[in-house]
């Protein structure tokens, strides 16, 4: 967890509309060697227990299964806005069942990262609970940064256009995190889908050039690449744990 370039949200789950863009927060947890499964059991009963009626702070759950975090578990708490953090949404018990029954099972966990979804250069019409698997591509953005997010709102608009089965979600840090970490998650129904992408992806590219013009992609994003930090892109494979989260909601269009 130690250096660790977050993951957000994605997020694989969906929220509901709201007048700002959705905040999130997101930490990641390692589990004490051997305790994978006591851990995943702990945050199940907890979740279950104070996270799921309609007025209950709402925390979502994956499973990192391929990249640096393999095997620990990134849990994600939902604003939705930046005023719903004012007051602690989370009760003295609690926190206190936490500090007794999951934390003691936690190895390490990283610092905590805010993110504030990007609405124009995210397309999510995917319906509550149907993708479980997200492609997170961290960016560490420096220089030039309108290159970047012209591209990432072409992207979007492209995506939307082809009509491809292909949810897209964009989280800028709005603490926590690096300067210029942008988080761009594609969600998935299955891995099967997600063996898919890259031939969905070319389809985007075209309709992309379609709209934008001739070799508009290869141009747009080479541009987002010399936009970049060195090492700048990081990425990760997650599994969303419905029985660790609180009930999908339908998310921002």
């Amino acid at each position: 967890m130690k250096n660790l370039l977050f993951t957000l949200l994605i997020i694989i789950v969906s929220f509901s509309s709201y007048s700002q863009s959705m905040v999130v927060w997101l930490d990641y947890h390692t589990p004490v060697k051997g305790k994978g499964s006591e851990l995943s059991d702990a945050i199940k009963d907890k979740t279950k227990k104070y996270n799921q009626g309609a007025d209950a702070f709402q925390l979502y759950t994956w499973e990192v299964i391929a990249g640096s975090n393999q095997g620990n578990y990134a849990r994600a708490g939902v604003g939705p806005t930046w005023a719903d953090f004012d007051n602690n949404p989370v009760s003295s018990k609690e926190l206190d069942y936490w500090m007794e029954n999951v934390d003691p099972l936690i190895a390490s966990s990283s610092g905590r990262e805010y993110y504030v979804r990007r609405d124009a250069a995210s397309h999510d019409v995917a319906k509550p609970g149907e993708n479980t698997i997200g492609f997170n591509i961290d960016y560490v953005v420096g220089a030039n940064r309108d290159h970047f997010w012209k591209f990432r709102r072409n992207i979007a608009n492209a995506l939307k256009e082809s009509g491809e089965d292909l949810s897209l979600n964009v989280w800028a840090s709005g603490g926590g995190g690096p300067q210029g970490h942008v988080r761009v998650s594609f969600n998935f129904r299955n891995l099967e889908h997600y063996g898919n992408f890259r031939q969905i992806m070319g389809r985007v590219s075209d309709t992309y050039d379609e709209i934008y013009g001739n070799n508009a992609w290869d141009t747009d994003i080479q541009l987002l690449r010399e936009s970049l930090e060195m090492w700048g892109a990081q990425t990760e494979l997650v599994r969303f744990l419905p029985e660790l989260s609180s009930p999908p909601i339908a998310l921002q269009e």
